[in-house]
């Protein structure tokens, strides 16, 4: 744990450990368990300590943000939201340059296992996001949620189709899952996506942090696209990648039109939340790219040593 603490409200606001991270990752797949895991379900005084560790990470991040005015009503709101958007790719482009234009295939490899800590149950995500919504916003979210489920077609489900191109990667980079060590930023990447999806205090967060994780998804792929397409990785591994190019440029699109501005128009004392959400995505983002990075490094060193 870093030695510099604040408090914030009596709460101390230094980051999370990898560990408390695991804590955080095991107990979120245990509230989301399979209907026969239901006896692994957490009980009651379990929460007290994991909601501890929630509000530190969430003081922790909270105390990140720049102090700013945050839009007080639509028009202004949309306008915010796309300059972040254009910040975001701007951070992120030397990390997904690289990836694209240099990456080795263990590189590549690892990166697309740590996606995978994220797209694991993304479409849980999505079904959390839809409670209590009415009208148009619901109907949005339910066509992304179609989309997660293959259209009906149970080969077609993306979290299937992840898992495995994921795994084909490991078997063609000989890269076995034992070996991938998850840095704490990429368990944040995914933990950050079930916390706000289960805790129904941060629903607004959950659909802000959704929608600039959607919007910016396509220059992602795109660039991981790239890279597989460069290292003569086989189609049928790209695919699901592939189709994310377009897939998720319609979702940011329908996030953004039909849910997040519909919120500010109706609501527009749910824009800071909003905000808070684009805003720690954001930041979690960036460390979790930066964190890849430095463990595609070791990969590679470790690999020329071998040599």
């Amino acid at each position: 744990m870093n030695s510099k603490k604040q408090l914030v409200k009596g709460i101390d606001v230094s980051d999370t450990t990898l560990e408390e991270q695991k804590t955080l990752n095991s107990f979120y797949l245990r509230e989301i368990g399979q209907p026969a895991d239901f006896r692994e379900s957490p009980d009651l005084s379990e929460y007290f300590f994991i909601e501890e560790i929630e509000d530190r990470w969430n003081a922790y991040e909270a105390s990140r943000l720049a102090m700013q005015d945050y839009p007080t009503n639509a028009e202004d709101f949309l306008s915010w939201y796309n300059k972040l958007h254009m910040a975001h790719r701007k951070i992120v482009a030397p990390f997904f340059t690289r990836l694209a234009e240099h990456s080795t295939l263990e590189e590549l490899t690892f990166y697309i296992a740590m996606e995978n800590e994220v797209d694991g149950r993304f479409d849980d995500v999505i079904s959390l996001a839809q409670l209590g919504m009415t009208g148009d916003m619901k109907l949005a979210l339910a066509e992304n949620y179609w989309d997660e489920m293959g259209m009906g077609s149970l080969e077609e489900m993306h979290t299937v189709l992840f898992t495995a191109s994921a795994e084909k990667l490991r078997g063609i980079a000989g890269l076995s899952s034992e070996k991938i060590q998850v840095p704490s930023a990429a368990l944040k990447n995914g933990n950050l996506l079930l916390m706000y999806a289960l805790r129904r205090k941060y629903h607004p967060r959950l659909l802000g942090t959704l929608a600039i994780l959607e919007h910016t998804a396509p220059y992602r792929f795109a660039k991981t696209v790239q890279a597989m397409r460069r290292l003569g990785i086989p189609e049928d591994v790209i695919y699901y990648h592939d189709m994310h190019i377009q897939v998720d440029a319609n979702h940011g699109k329908q996030l953004i039109e039909r849910v997040l501005m519909t919120l500010a128009k109706d609501n527009p004392d749910i824009i800071p939340e909003l905000c808070i959400g684009c805003l720690v995505r954001y930041n979690v983002a960036v460390d979790y790219y930066n964190s890849v990075e430095a463990e595609m490094d070791k990969i590679t060193l470790q690999k020329e040593k071998e040599y």
